[in-house]
């Protein structure tokens, strides 16, 4: 009898070592973190030195959160834990960015090729259409009016998001990532779907006609955040805006948008706590040239 309680306080044991571990996987330069307790997320920054997010022109490491650190919930309220949220979701919303950018080049190209009195290809053609149709820019017109319509739509609605408003918002709409959306879909800007069952259910309205919807990570939930913020009309102005700082050679600042996020949602004074997060935890300088370095 004792001989078997030995063995299960071993299996015990090593079970309880087994799980404490952190689920990861290191591939093509980057570092994937299925799941980590938020001591294993700062020993993990530590080792690949990241502990600072506000520098201009900042190199930070490909280390990818799928979700919040299993102990989250659990660990106090207060600055050093929200400087681990801000670099939970740095490297996210940086690595979104770079997909944003990638289909911005291959637009630029073709705008080049027009503007030269070159022929556009038939591919060239497909991809303003599949383009225009993602990004929500629309026109009646056909022939080559339709074409340099299309070309200015999609050079003004694609374009990189300043990561101090992703982050802020981001930080607002869940209680720094504390909140039931977080845990349970992943949601980090309070995504609603319409007239579905599909998604999660609000607590506090039984009858509502709306769901939360849910994502299998969070990198999707800010994916898709920053489509919402580069096709949806409520953010015709923020990319208005945005424009002009790239006619002048100046990255987009957060601090100077947040004006435009009157429609982003309809929590009371969301620019104004947007605005003061960004301010009192530094967030401005992650809009300046960031950019993401393999570790090693």
């Amino acid at each position: 009898m004792v001989k078997i309680v030995e063995i299960f306080l071993l299996c015990i044991f090593f079970a309880s070592n087994v799980y404490a571990e952190p689920v990861l996987e290191k591939r093509d330069g980057a570092i994937f973190v299925e799941s980590a307790t938020t001591a294993e997320v700062e020993k993990l920054f530590r080792k690949y030195h990241f502990d600072e997010y506000r520098e201009a022109y900042g190199k930070y490491p490909r280390i990818y959160l799928k979700n919040m650190p299993t102990d989250w919930n659990e660990i106090p309220e207060n600055k050093a834990k929200h400087r681990t949220f801000i670099r939970i979701l740095l490297p996210l919303v940086l690595k979104v960015n770079e997909a944003i950018a990638a289909e911005r080049a291959l637009i630029e190209n073709i705008n080049d090729k027009y503007t030269n009195n070159m022929e556009l290809s038939a591919d060239d053609l497909r991809i303003l259409e599949e383009k225009a149709k993602k990004y929500d820019v629309f026109t009646r017109m056909q022939g080559d009016t339709r074409t340099a319509l299309l070309l200015k739509g999609l050079l003004t609605n694609i374009d990189v998001l300043p990561p101090s408003i992703m982050i802020a918002s981001a930080a607002a709409y869940t209680d720094w990532g504390t909140s039931r959306l977080v845990r349970q879909a992943h949601s980090l800007y309070l995504e609603e779907v319409w007239y579905t069952d599909d998604g999660l259910k609000p607590l506090d309205d039984e009858n509502a006609d709306y769901r939360y919807k849910t994502y299998s990570s969070l990198e999707k939930s800010i994916e898709a955040h920053a489509l919402k913020m580069n096709s949806h009309v409520n953010y015709d102005y923020f990319r208005v805006g945005r424009a002009l700082s790239r006619d002048i050679n100046r990255p987009p600042y957060g601090e100077q948008l947040t004006v435009h996020l009157l429609h982003d949602n309809n929590m009371r004074n969301i620019m104004g706590l947007i605005d003061y997060t960004i301010v009192h935890y530094g967030l401005a300088k992650t809009d300046y040239f960031p950019q993401l370095v393999d570790v090693q």
